[in-house]
């Protein structure tokens, strides 16, 4: 499952005063694709919080290409670009699902926590999120961009 696409509709709350989204919620967007990504995946965030992993975003990355407005219909793809120890990254691309034109991308890198501190993925959780790879990056290669480091510590980068 290399790309996962789903849909969302422009709320009012997401837009300024001028009906366009506010920059911040296409965070939000990038959250909601992931979310659904991992549950089509097999790995709603549910299981892994209830096995006492939480995976909060320590580095994020957004290009605006063009405005959304209240009541736009967006398709979010989502799709796991890298696995590596105790992190993975998640690529995203919005566009309006009518005309197609692109939105918004990005990425975000999410690390493994086990009661706040870094940990490594789980042997079978790793597994199950190479499933989701989309076939070129894990531990050994290092990604072309947004990879100078988070400020979390040397723990994140491995």
């Amino acid at each position: 499952m290399p790309v996962h696409e789903t849909h969302v509709r422009v709320r009012y709350a997401e837009t300024d005063q001028g009906g366009v989204v506010y920059n911040a919620s296409y965070l939000v967007y990038f959250e909601v694709g992931r979310t659904e990504m991992m549950r089509a995946g097999g790995l709603p965030y549910r299981e892994l919080e209830e096995r006492g992993i939480v995976l909060p975003v320590v580095e994020s990355h957004v290009r605006y290409r063009a405005p959304a407005r209240y009541d736009d219909l967006l398709a979010i793809e989502s799709r796991v670009s890298e696995v590596r120890r105790v992190r993975m990254r998640i690529d995203t691309r919005i566009s309006d699902a009518g005309s197609g034109r692109l939105l918004a991308e990005g990425w975000v890198w999410l690390a493994c926590t086990r009661s706040g501190a870094p940990a490594a993925f789980p042997d079978d959780l790793r597994g199950r999120l190479e499933n989701l790879l989309d076939g070129k990056n894990s531990d050994s290669e290092s990604s072309a961009s947004g990879d100078a480091g988070s400020g979390i510590g040397r723990k994140l980068e491995e």
